[in-house]
């Protein structure tokens, strides 16, 4: 069985994006909608949650259950996901004055973190949201930042579950094959 990376669809338009990038790692990649995920089998290896057109504030959102994952396999929440991810775990998200969109520079990297060895503080980002998250969870920490974004990033501390409000599949992203590598 070959080794694959599942991605969860939640409507982004940079799924497929996400998808060609870990190929491009030679990984084997696999898209399924975010409420029709196949059953965990040992060829999978990891999970990725995209970004998405929905507010995690919107009731009618997209709301898996990542119990099924978390604690089992690496889990990646990118925008949508790791407002998601921050939402249900007792954080708290809200929607931006202003979305936040286009390019960015890490103004703090937690450089301990596996998700970020490799990055350093100015390292370029590609920002596209309307929500931001305000607070994470207690078992979690910040391992990024940039100057408009104080939780540009996270981990969790007892489980390898990270989210980044940024987009690494994007060209502008200049470290953004670095840290899809290191996940």
């Amino acid at each position: 069985m070959q080794e694959t990376i599942l991605i969860l669809d939640f409507g982004s338009q940079y799924t497929q994006l996400i998808a060609r990038r870990i190929r491009e790692l030679n990984i084997y990649s696999e898209i399924y909608p975010w409420n029709k995920a196949p059953e965990l089998t040992p060829n999978i290896k990891g999970v990725i949650l995209s970004g998405s057109p929905h507010s995690v504030l919107d009731p009618k959102a997209p709301q898996p259950d990542l119990e099924i994952y978390r604690g089992k396999l690496p889990v990646l929440g990118i925008c949508y996901g790791a407002q998601y991810i921050a939402h249900s775990n007792g954080g708290n998200v809200h929607k931006s004055d202003t979305r936040e969109y286009g390019r960015a520079n890490l103004s703090f990297v937690d450089e301990s973190s596996p998700l970020l060895q490799g990055l350093k503080a100015g390292s370029q980002v590609w920002m596209s949201h309307a929500d931001t998250i305000e607070k994470i969870g207690t078992e979690y920490k910040a391992i990024c930042s940039t100057h408009d974004v104080d939780l540009a990033g996270y981990e969790s501390t007892n489980e390898p579950t990270f989210g980044i409000q940024f987009h690494p599949e994007v060209y502008h992203t200049t470290d953004g094959k670095q840290l899809l590598q290191n996940f």
